[in-house]
């Protein structure tokens, strides 16, 4: 019962949101299969940026793409045969703000918990937390970050209306 209903609610969507729902489950096969057979790493070398990869400024527009892709990766690895962990989601996700051509960062953060090191994957769009809220992956110490290496303070293009206060609204600039 519960794949008839699954299907009932993909046949409700629209052309475009199918499309992006059937190529997130994609994206996880092949992050998946990638993952089990290449490794991380080469995973990772895959996904190459289409833009200037110094780019440090994303508009209104392009947070929200990016929200929405997160949120039917999301929604699909919940009804994929895949178990996508936060890796599986946070690299489609860099895959395909790359794609599209994105400044994405892929991050991956540890922590302490109950005496065991704990990680987590996430992306960020200019510095921004993409997929989930900036509190949930505050714990995590980021790895890989260079500290003699410093970055540019990304910039978000907001126009004159300032963001509705919902998860979805782009950050606000920064001071």
């Amino acid at each position: 019962m519960r794949v008839l209903s699954m299907f009932r609610r993909y046949a409700a969507l629209s052309n475009s949101d199918r499309w992006l729902y059937l190529r997130a489950f994609a994206h996880l096969v092949v992050i998946d299969v990638g993952l089990k057979l290449l490794g991380y790493q080469r995973v990772l070398e895959k996904a190459r940026p289409i833009a200037d990869p110094e780019r440090c400024s994303v508009s209104k527009d392009d947070y929200r793409r990016a929200r929405r892709y997160a949120r039917v990766i999301e929604s699909a690895s919940h009804h994929h045969f895949i178990r996508a962990q936060c890796l599986h989601r946070s690299l489609g996700l860099h895959h395909w703000l790359l794609s599209e051509g994105l400044p994405s960062e892929l991050r991956i953060g540890v922590r302490k918990e109950h005496g065991a090191l704990a990680a987590h994957a996430w992306v960020e769009l200019a510095g921004y937390v993409v997929h989930e809220e900036a509190a949930s992956v505050a714990p995590f110490t980021p790895l890989g970050n260079d500290p003699g290496k410093k970055r540019p303070a990304p910039i978000l293009h907001v126009g004159a209306h300032r963001p509705r206060a919902s998860s979805d609204a782009a950050p606000r600039e920064r001071q």
